[in-house]
């Protein structure tokens, strides 16, 4: 991410305002002055040790339909599936239970609705990352993030970042809440963002960018 910035940066693009997608909001932050990149180093590998030992636990699926939809749609699986992003009108991520997870696509092929299993061994923002809550507020626990330079929209609360509160429990919301992408852009995009670049090593939210209003 940071040589892909530095390369626009050479070609005179400059960021207005920045969104970040899961564990891509720590680099954002990063871009928006709240984080030095030694904090951003620190919060990335914090985050993912707290994950890791949550293998197996769980997968996700990508489903083509609207929040409130996906919602109604998984009321009978109780607590063994959730939301785990929202990405447009149109995209969501599941995640939960890997047995509830087969039984959902299954149901989805039946009614002829987009389903597509991630090929993770991780149910990443659910409930099976509640045990590791402890273990990432207390390794990050003396961060201390500064007042953001740039305009950051955050995916946990879909708000505009003033950047001291991205504290050790916001990046465990960070990785337990869903990813709220589309209200965040949705937010952006009322702001004046009128060109949308997405900075990564694949174009996986395109097709959601795509679909913002």
């Amino acid at each position: 991410v940071y040589k892909r910035q530095a390369a626009l940066r050479a070609r005179g693009i400059e960021p207005a305002m920045v969104v970040g997608h899961s564990v891509g909001e720590v680099a954002a932050a990063h871009l928006a002055g709240v984080l030095t990149l030694a904090q951003t180093a620190h919060v990335i590998a914090e985050r993912g040790a707290a994950q890791a030992p949550t293998a197996g636990r769980g997968r996700m699926a990508a489903v083509g339909l609207g929040e409130d939809e996906t919602r109604a749609l998984l009321a009978p699986y109780g607590e063994l599936l959730e939301i785990a992003a929202v990405g447009s009108a149109r995209d969501v991520t599941v995640s939960g239970d890997a047995g509830a997870l087969a039984a959902l696509g299954g149901e989805l092929a039946r009614r002829d609705v987009f389903f597509r299993d991630l090929g993770l061994d991780y149910a990443f923002h659910s409930r099976a990352m509640g045990p590791r809550q402890a273990a990432l507020t207390e390794a990050l626990a003396a961060l201390e993030p500064s007042t953001a330079t740039l305009p950051m929209y955050s995916t946990v609360t879909a708000d505009r970042v003033l950047g001291p509160e991205l504290n050790a429990q916001y990046w465990w919301h960070n990785v337990r809440r869903p990813v709220r992408f589309a209200a965040a852009v949705e937010r952006a995009i009322d702001d004046g963002a009128d060109i949308l670049l997405e900075v990564g090593p694949h174009p996986v939210l395109r097709g959601s960018l795509r679909r913002s209003p």
